[in-house]
């Protein structure tokens, strides 16, 4: 059969699909013969045949149900045997039956003496480790077991050496690195082995401060790399862009303002959310000046980036150094959540996933693609069983190896309840105090509606909190930009009160809306994130005729707004002081430009302070521990007056200890003059926290531009 093309395919458990393309005519005594290693040939059984031009498919019978792990060879009369694709058997509906595996032991577990490797690849006829020794690399055979795991179990101290795995699927041998890659080398061109039990001893430090519920948090968002501006000498951060440099301590500005971690303290966040950590792909470990990512474009879920180390060529020593940073910032009484990005990866052909176990790891959509709900990338079949499991040890082994305070997920609609669920419930069996939130968007349609994990599923989760977008347009107006320059409640579009008061309750009120949370601890409330524009840049574009000052009143206005709702406040990096992206938006790959910029820290301190004090006041007002639906509907009252909005709560349940507390906020450009049916004391206005020294008033005159609090009672919590 010269110039012929044969592939063969398994397409059921015992069922093989035989496509033959040539150009000359078949012959008339067509035969099948079946080669399994360790058995007799066998000539396979015709069930149907259907022929066209140059083409001719045949369904063949296999004797008894296919063996994996072995290789299947089928040859067509003379023509040279051929092996047989089994690439699709992970669609079969006896896959996760024979393979589903529940063990704890995947990756490479390294002790002194010798190191375990064991590797899921049900499909694979064979795996060799491939693994440094003294400046060369030596391949090992290893021995599958029950449910398609290859293990190896060598002797000798492996500590920081480099591995692969050589994995033969349909007759196909690729290089892949370990999807339970605990440590990588530098650009992740192979794994690397590392010690969990030296990390763990490290020890932990326990934040002081008591995170009962998720309203108790306040929220920094912000990135390893962005927050000590790389390639900058605006502070005396020595370690730029590391993990160690995210926590040098007594480092100051130019203006001799606290930088760095004694920046995060001042703020009185009790939470930052970093940025991506985890392993992703476009950035040079070893010439980070070359490219920039925000860290969406994820290769691994265990991995850590390595471009943030001082070292990424040793693969412990990254471990070592986020271990450390965690420390130190739980000395400070800020804890640690991570943003994780399993949704998705970058590029599916290329990654490990794919190597090792084929069609398995990624959605397809109805075409038979793989789909890319996401936009960024091959989308993660987190429904799958041994991806679901994959997903819940990464973030087992982040709480329990590195002590982070929680997650926020990715684009957490592409993922389904029961992962996340389960996940949750695993990380909370080992620390009870952790926060799990994500973007809830309804994206994509290869999931089922009611399995995804999107907000509008929240009922279903009652544990995870969600982006709240209806409170950043509201706040701020329409975000994206065809409408950037449409105005928002701060920008001075007074009909936005109407959803002021929806929000005002965390969304879990169905007061000018149906609400869309069963509980305030659900509604993470945001104007800025590290996605879009900064809250700047979209007031420069909403309210264009006004001068600098303005704009960063409402900015201030803004931040003061999230403080002061029910809910959970979150801030990015530099919201405090109105920091600007220069227009731009999609900045996830724009060197420099997301950076902090501490000389503007030094120009506005004053609106740092404002910020600090803010925040403070939101921690020490028992009254934001509010978060059921019950508690919220009878102590808040509110109210529109003269284009101010106003909220108040009379303190008939002894939430904060004095009569009244009235929050007022004036987006207008004009003082209003706000009357009071008693003497109550402004202990929040322009100039910030002074809830000892404030002034009593019978009638509060409200700045243009600002928010006020003002309190009646001689109980107030004294400022610290």
């Amino acid at each position: 059969m010269i110039n012929s093309f044969i592939k063969f395919q398994l397409v059921e458990i015992r069922k093989i699909k035989a496509l033959i393309f040539t150009s000359i005519p078949k012959p008339n005594n067509i035969k099948f013969t079946l080669y399994k290693e360790g058995t007799i040939p066998v000539v396979l059984k015709i069930l149907k045949n259907t022929s066209m031009t140059y083409v001719s498919i045949y369904e063949l019978e296999l004797p008894s149900n296919y063996e994996f792990g072995k290789e299947h060879y089928i040859c067509v009369n003379d023509f040279p045997a051929q092996v047989i694709d089994v690439s699709n058997a992970v669609f079969f509906k006896e896959f996760d039956g024979l393979f589903n595996y529940e063990g704890n032991d995947l990756g490479c577990h390294y002790y002194k003496e010798h190191s375990v490797f064991a590797l899921w690849a049900p499909l694979a006829t064979r795996v060799d480790l491939k693994i440094e020794e003294n400046g060369y690399y030596k391949t090992y055979p290893m021995a599958r077991t029950a449910k398609g795991v290859y293990r190896l179990d060598i002797p000798g101290d492996y500590l920081n050496k480099k591995y692969s795995y050589l994995v033969t699927n349909s007759g196909a041998t690729t290089e892949s690195t370990d999807p339970y890659g605990y440590g990588t080398s530098e650009n992740s061109h192979y794994s690397g082995v590392v010690d969990i039990d030296a990390i763990k001893k490290m020890g932990t430090v326990t934040p002081k401060n008591e995170i009962k519920n998720y309203v108790d948090a306040v929220i920094y968002e912000v990135g390893i790399r962005d927050f000590t501006e790389q390639n900058h000498e605006a502070t005396d951060i020595v370690n730029k862009g590391k993990y160690l440099g995210f926590v040098e301590e007594g480092r100051k500005t130019k203006g001799g303002h606290p930088a760095g971690l004694d920046y995060l303290s001042f703020l009185n966040v009790t939470h930052v959310q970093l940025n991506p950590v985890i392993d992703f792909g476009t950035v040079d470990d070893l010439n980070v000046n070359k490219k920039y990512n925000w860290g969406y474009d994820p290769i691994s879920m265990f991995a850590l980036e390595g471009s943030y180390s001082l070292h990424p060529e040793i693969p412990q020593e990254r471990l070592v150094e986020f271990k450390t940073m965690v420390n130190k910032l739980h000395e400070r009484n800020i804890r640690v959540i991570i943003d994780v990005v399993y949704n998705h990866i970058y590029e599916h052909v290329s990654s490990c996933f794919e190597k090792v176990v084929p069609n398995y790891f990624f959605r397809r959509n109805s075409q038979g693609s793989t789909a890319n709900a996401s936009g960024c990338g091959d989308d993660v079949a987190s429904e799958r069983y041994m991806v679901s499991k994959m997903i819940q040890d990464s973030m087992k082994y982040f709480i329990e190896v590195f002590d982070v305070d929680g997650y926020r997920f990715d684009l957490m609609g592409l993922l389904d309840i029961k992962t996340v669920k389960h996940g949750y419930q695993k990380c909370k069996d080992i620390k009870k105090d952790i926060m799990m939130y994500g973007e809830g968007w309804n994206m994509g349609m290869e999931l089922p509606y009611e399995s995804k994990a999107c907000s509008d599923n929240a009922s279903k989760l009652p544990m995870f909190g969600f982006f709240n977008d209806g409170c950043r347009d509201i706040i701020k107006g329409p975000t994206f930009r065809d409408q950037i320059k449409n105005k928002g409640y701060i920008n001075g579009d007074l009909n936005y009160s109407f959803g002021l008061k929806h929000i005002l309750f965390g969304s879990c009120l169905d007061v000018s809306y149906n609400h869309r949370y069963d509980d305030a601890n659900q509604s993470i409330n945001y104007i800025e994130c590290h996605d879009n524009n900064t809250l700047y840049d979209k007031l420069s574009y909403s309210n264009s005729d006004e001068d600098e000052e303005a704009l960063l009143r409402r900015v201030k206005l803004g931040n003061g707004v999230i403080a002061t709702l029910f809910g959970v406040p979150f801030y990015h990096m530099g919201q405090e002081i109105g920091l600007s992206k220069k227009g731009n938006d999609n900045t996830y790959n724009v060197l420099d430009i997301n950076k902090m910029d501490w000389n503007l820290i030094d120009q506005r301190w004053d609106m740092v302070k404002f910020f600090s004090d803010l925040v403070g006041l939101r921690r020490e007002v028992p009254l934001y521990r509010l978060h059921t639906k019950e508690d919220l509907k009878s102590a808040i009252t509110y109210f529109d007056f003269n284009g101010l909005f106003v909220y108040s709560c009379k303190d008939y349940h002894h939430i904060n200890g004095y009569d009244e507390y009235v929050v007022i906020y004036n987006p207008t450009n004009k003082p209003v003059t706000f009357p009071l049916d008693d003497e109550f004391k402004v202990v929040f206005a322009d100039a910030g926290w002074d809830a000892k020294n404030g002034v009593y008033t019978r009638g509060a005159m409200i700045s243009p531009i600002s928010f006020t609090i003002l309190v009646k009672g001689t109980k107030y919590a004294k400022h610290n």
